[in-house]
């Protein structure tokens, strides 16, 4: 149970270790050009496996298909793009806040799409995540701290919903496929989405002035998050409870919190404060902790890169 805990723990860290890294890299490279890379360098590096799977890793067609080119536009595309462009006019901490309301978003889309059932428990998480973004954008100023704009979190916000939409569309297409073709095939078609808005104005002079520091921390964390986090999360839900398991989101916020602090050296400012107490108490009301037996609670995977 412990080694579960663990891999669990770590998952979560890693979805935060994306936040102040992407920060960081959005400053040499375009938003979109970033998130561009992103898709290429998941699916590069899925595609030796995609090979040696064979028909198993091909898309099923039909219906299957449409829905994975669906769940490609909201997962990767929409997610990413809001995401880099968020973090290019606010800031990481705020940025990893605003992305822990993930859960109440994908319960709000299932209620309104798939018609699911919200309970007393889901209803009070997403008034809580609602208060602890708006704590986060009416701090005087407009802002929590001096880094951030309301333009940017809106835009953060925008890959929250797209996040949510995406949540919808995988539970269409998990079990068709292995899990990591669905990332693959996913990956590609979101590169191929969007290539013809960044090749033409991609720069190598551009990616080379990135120091190789920030871009081996792109590559990392962008790997990590994307394949890595997905194989820890999906051995340790094996064992621990969903309601347990559920718990441990609150790791992405902390750790993305924690690093742009220490590394990006951003501030952490009171509506900061209330804005993680806020997600972290609805992290916790909506994974169970406060009703376990009452309701079954809704458990996100870590973000796929």
């Amino acid at each position: 149970m412990l080694l579960a805990y663990f891999q669990l723990a770590l998952a979560m860290s890693m979805g935060g270790l994306t936040f102040p890294a992407a920060k960081a890299f959005v400053v040499h490279v375009p938003p979109l050009e970033a998130a561009f890379l992103r898709f290429v360098l998941v699916a590069v590096v899925l595609l030796p496996f995609t090979v040696r799977g064979g028909r198993a890793w091909l898309p099923p067609g039909g219906k299957a298909t449409r829905d994975l080119l669906i769940f490609s536009l909201f997962g990767m595309v929409l997610f990413n793009v809001f995401l880099f462009a968020g973090l290019a006019a606010t800031s990481a901490v705020t940025a990893g806040i605003i992305t822990s309301t993930i859960p109440a978003a994908t319960a709000i889309c299932a209620a309104l799409i798939l018609r699911e059932r919200i309970g007393r428990n889901g209803l009070w998480a997403i008034l809580l995540a609602v208060l602890g973004v708006a704590a986060i954008n009416v701090a005087p100023g407009g802002a929590a701290g001096p880094a951030d704009t309301v333009v940017g979190n809106m835009l953060v916000f925008g890959a929250v919903v797209a996040e949510g939409l995406y949540g919808v569309f995988a539970r269409r297409i998990t079990g068709r496929m292995p899990v990591f073709a669905i990332s693959f095939w996913a990956n590609l078609a979101a590169a191929v989405m969007v290539a013809p808005f960044v090749v033409p104005g991609m720069s190598l002079e551009r990616l080379a002035a990135v120091p190789w520091p920030l871009a081996l921390a792109f590559v990392v964390t962008g790997l990590g998050s994307g394949l890595l986090a997905v194989v820890l999360w999906l051995n340790g839900v094996k064992v621990v409870p969903a309601g347990r398991a559920g718990i441990f989101t609150a790791m992405m916020p902390a750790t993305g919190v924690v690093v742009a602090v220490a590394v990006l050296d951003e501030p952490f400012v009171a509506a900061h404060a209330v804005g993680l107490v806020c997600v972290l108490l609805a992290i916790a009301v909506g994974t169970g902790v406060f009703g376990r037996r009452r309701e079954t609670p809704v458990v996100p995977a870590p973000d796929r890169g």
